[in-house]
């Protein structure tokens, strides 16, 4: 594949160690003229209403494919830098959340959806026991303080996830000081 300015890069086809199967993206080859036309037409037609999923690991080896999912939507939808940055902290405070009461070998999903003047962030996680996040908790208090809204539910016990499917989703609006 070419890239810009004259540099390769190969792509070997090998997974990275450090990234779990379901977090694997697979790069094809791509006129870079091409790509930021794509990139383009997502920010100023796709990104708005249309939520935009992952599923992960719920592992912390996992937060930084989440943290950059949710800061390069945040930048491509209009954000300033200090709400990409605020953003950027919640998605890892929620996530860290759900991660620190996860069943072993669960996934956390994480779902986005960028309104005219907010992004409404919804993780998803399997607690190994019943009870909600600490609400008391350091992390919390940092989530409450990035965000506008910031609830947590439980369901009851699944069966065929083997916990508790646990969701924190939270709301923040642009241009709010």
């Amino acid at each position: 594949m070419r890239v810009g300015g004259g540099h390769s890069a190969k792509c070997s086809g090998r997974r990275h160690p450090g990234i779990s199967k379901q977090a694997q993206i697979r790069l094809v080859p791509v006129d870079l003229g091409s790509l930021l036309r794509v990139i383009n037409i997502s920010a100023e037609q796709g990104l708005r209403s249309t939520p935009v999923e992952i599923g992960v690991a719920a592992t912390v080896s996992q937060l930084p494919i989440v943290r950059g999912l949710a800061e390069t939507l945040v930048l491509l939808s209009d954000f300033t830098l200090d709400e990409v940055a605020d953003i950027r902290l919640a998605v890892d405070e929620a996530c860290s959340t759900l991660i620190a009461i996860a069943t072993p070998g669960s996934t956390l999903r994480c779902r986005f959806t960028v309104g005219d003047d907010d992004l409404l962030v919804h993780v998803t996680g399997i607690a190994a026991t019943e009870g909600l996040p600490d609400q008391r908790s350091f992390g919390w208090h940092v989530l409450r303080t990035l965000t506008d809204e910031v609830t947590t539910t439980q369901e009851p016990f699944d069966q065929a996830a083997s916990g508790h499917p646990t969701i924190v989703e939270f709301r923040r609006v642009r241009g709010k000081a």
